[in-house]
């Protein structure tokens, strides 16, 4: 029985060289997938200094972490009184290391029931974010501000952008 001579493998020219292709390009897209998901998690550390400025609605932070141009916020929002919330922002301020402030970012809570717990999810392109505070206020106050600070980023990084590219291509 001759070397690779299995019912997958033929032993003609044109089936041996579509599966070394084939081989090729697996092994290519693990390893950038790995190498990619590698780089993104050492580009990017964790922000430990955050401060909640409410007590009421309860504002828990899962995830805060920043890179040198840009970072996500990922937690959940509680309301934890018996009345409805309507209209209700959550304030990000963005600061350095020598608390200046970079940037301030808001995002739109909509209508939160009594006991209701929501999920949201912020991206921002800040440079050098070591810190952020985070505060609810309500829609009066955000109408002062200019149309930048309610955009809101989507997170996705280089991981996601190559993913969908590769996930076209096929």
């Amino acid at each position: 029985m001759p070397y690779l001579d299995i019912w997958m493998y033929n032993s003609r020219p044109r089936m041996r060289v579509f599966l070394c292709y084939f081989l090729i390009f697996v092994t290519f897209f693990v390893f950038s997938d790995i190498m990619i998901d590698c780089y993104t998690k050492a580009l990017y550390k964790p922000m430990q200094d955050y401060q909640i400025q409410t007590i009421s609605p309860h504002v828990t932070v899962n995830l805060a972490e920043a890179s040198y141009a840009n970072g996500n916020i990922k937690g959940t929002i509680k309301n934890n009184t018996k009345e409805t919330m309507v209209d209700q922002y959550l304030k990000f301020e963005f600061y350095t290391q020598r608390d200046v402030n970079v940037g301030v970012k808001y995002l739109k809570v909509g209508t939160l029931y009594s006991e209701q717990e929501k999920n949201y999810e912020l991206g921002f392109r800040y440079d050098n974010v070591a810190s952020v505070k985070i505060d609810v206020i309500g829609e009066d106050e955000v109408g002062k501000t200019t149309p930048e600070a309610l955009e809101v980023n989507p997170v996705i990084g280089p991981v996601v952008l190559i993913k969908g590219i590769l996930w076209l291509y096929l």
